[in-house]
């Protein structure tokens, strides 16, 4: 059922007792104007005078044609000199006077509304006119002496089996006239008969519209409410687990909106609550300074593109996940996202180092695979410690995005089609895992390419997301279980998927996440075309689809 508003589905209920009551009335008008002001009967009588008139017209056209069949015989066939002029005039009136009640013969039969009974006066009318013409060349020829072409056109008698053709026509019209006359007085009497039914039905239906609009009120207004009561009261009684959400009317489904909204604040103040007591065991200072170094920049405001990031620590403030988007000078942005194995200060150190290397590297020389390969070094001294890290270059002008991954879960470009969000592209990984491994070794990173069409969105994140499972089990939620969350979204903005996702993780995990989580999700509107910031380079081809990395 669609979403209406408690006004609407109201006032619905108020017009069909409206319509059901001017309906009863008009039928019990109806009703009395037939039984009391003789209604009906004057209706059937001005119905039998029209298939009277009609009738009439049709036997006076059999008439005249008749009689101009045989003063057109008389002559044609005269040798009396002195009886041919008279003859003549009296064919040639008898000829106007049939035309003229062909004419008002069609008007009377296009008044009955009757297709068939008009076809077959036409047909009728054609075979006349047939005769007319076979007639007229006989006139004609009588007309100019020519007493050789007179026997001629007389042979055969063409004329007369003209005639018979046509007024053959007229008697099985006569006929068929005769019986739709009978069909429309029983069609009458039909309809009379359903009109009382009608009239009783009419009553039936109103005397049901009072338990019929009971059931609406309690399905419509009283159900929801008993929905969402439950709801609150599992929240109330300590289930912050559950979500709340209501697909009914527009006035209660923003309750529950708002309901869901506290729940997951709720959940947020718990959490931060958790972090807080965590962080006492952390070190307070160190970990106020290391979050603060490990802080990413504000999120770019660009024409034709949103964002949304976060980052949610497993334990304590710090967490071994870090995000940044990064301003390049070439007009260009880059998103980095890392994961550094571990957790706490330690893990923090290492981060804001690998941070701090990868943002040198980047405005160097802003190439994905070469920032990699710098940052490396962080792990010299580091040889039980690795990160996972993906750094895109995304070209706000063309869309294209170049990109390195180490070994970290392939970003993702999404797409809403219908409501369903799918998988356009993965960003695969383009090397292995930064560590001291791979610190000497050449070309271990690459460079891969794809392209962020209008209405596409880029999605980043680090394990924590898709590895989020019920503790003691192996269910983890996985990509399809965010995508699937995702396409519950009534519209997919980078801040509803940040919050969504975030929300379905900590759901499917019992509440506590067991991993950092961290999430940055760039769009491309589907139907703004973004303006080149100033100073920016001239903007690159769009990519036709994901390459294959390249060096």
């Amino acid at each position: 059922m669609l979403r209406t508003t408690l006004q609407r589905r109201v006032s619905v209920m108020a017009g069909v007792f409206l319509l059901i009551s001017l309906a009863l009335t008009v039928v019990l008008a109806q009703s009395l104007w037939h039984t009391e002001g003789g209604g009906e009967e004057e209706e059937r009588r001005a119905a039998q005078e029209q298939w009277e008139t009609v009738g009439e017209g049709l036997r006076k056209l059999r008439g005249d044609f008749v009689e101009l069949h045989a003063v057109h015989q008389q002559y044609v066939l005269s040798a009396d000199p002195t009886q041919t002029p008279r003859l003549a005039r009296e064919r040639e009136q008898l000829a106007q006077q049939l035309a003229e009640h062909e004419a008002s013969l069609r008007e009377e039969f296009a008044a009955l509304g009757s297709p068939v009974l008009s076809g077959e006066l036409e047909e009728s009318l054609q075979d006349v006119d047939e005769w007319r013409t076979v007639a007229d060349s006989q006139a004609l020829v009588k007309a100019s002496g020519d007493e050789e072409g007179l026997r001629r056109a007389l042979a055969n008698a063409p004329a007369s089996r003209e005639f018979r053709n046509a007024y053959l026509d007229m008697e099985v019209l006569a006929r068929d006239l005769q019986e739709e006359r009978t069909a429309d007085a029983l069609q009458a009497e039909q309809d009379l008969g359903r009109f009382q039914l009608v009239q009783v039905g009419v009553l039936a239906v109103a005397l049901l519209m009072v338990p019929s609009v009971l059931h609406l009120v309690r399905r419509w207004v009283l159900r929801p409410l008993d929905l969402l009561s439950q709801q609150m009261l599992r929240v109330g009684g300590g289930d912050l687990q559950t979500p709340v959400g209501l697909a009914g009317p527009p006035e209660l489904a923003a309750v529950a909106h708002s309901a869901e909204t506290m729940r997951r604040r709720i959940l947020d103040e718990l959490a931060d609550a958790v972090s807080a007591r965590e962080a006492l065991a952390q070190g307070q200072p160190l970990v106020a300074e290391v979050r603060d170094q490990l802080a990413a920049h504000e999120l770019p405001t660009v024409a034709g593109w949103s964002s949304a990031a976060a980052l949610r620590p497993a334990e304590g403030l710090l967490a071994g996940d870090w995000y940044d988007v990064l301003h390049l000078e070439d007009g260009r942005y880059a998103v980095v996202v890392a994961d550094v194995s571990g957790h706490g200060a330690r893990a923090g150190i290492v981060a804001i180092q690998l941070k701090r290397l990868l943002e040198a590297a980047l405005h160097l020389a802003p190439e994905p695979d070469l920032a990699l390969a710098m940052a490396a070094r962080v792990f010299t001294d580091e040889a039980e410690r690795f990160a996972s890290c993906v750094v895109a270059v995304v070209d706000p002008d063309s869309g294209l995005v170049r990109y390195a991954n180490a070994g970290h879960p392939a970003p993702l470009v999404l797409r809403s089609d219908g409501g369903v969000v799918r998988v356009v592209t993965e960003l695969g990984a383009t090397g292995p895992l930064l560590s001291w491994l791979h610190l000497d070794v050449p070309g271990a990173w690459t460079t891969g390419t794809a392209s962020l069409a209008p209405g596409s969105m880029l999605v980043v994140y680090t394990d924590g997301l898709t590895e989020a499972r019920p503790t003691g089990t192996t269910d983890e939620l996985g990509v399809e279980g965010v995508l699937a969350a995702l396409s519950r979204l009534p519209e997919l903005t980078p801040q509803a998927l940040v919050d969504e996702a975030l929300e379905v993780a900590r759901r499917h995990s019992g509440g506590r996440a067991r991993d950092d989580v961290t999430l940055v999700a760039l769009a491309r509107s589907a139907s703004t075309v973004p303006a080149a910031p100033p100073g920016a380079r001239p903007a690159a081809a769009p990519a036709a689809g994901p390459g294959r990395p390249t060096g």
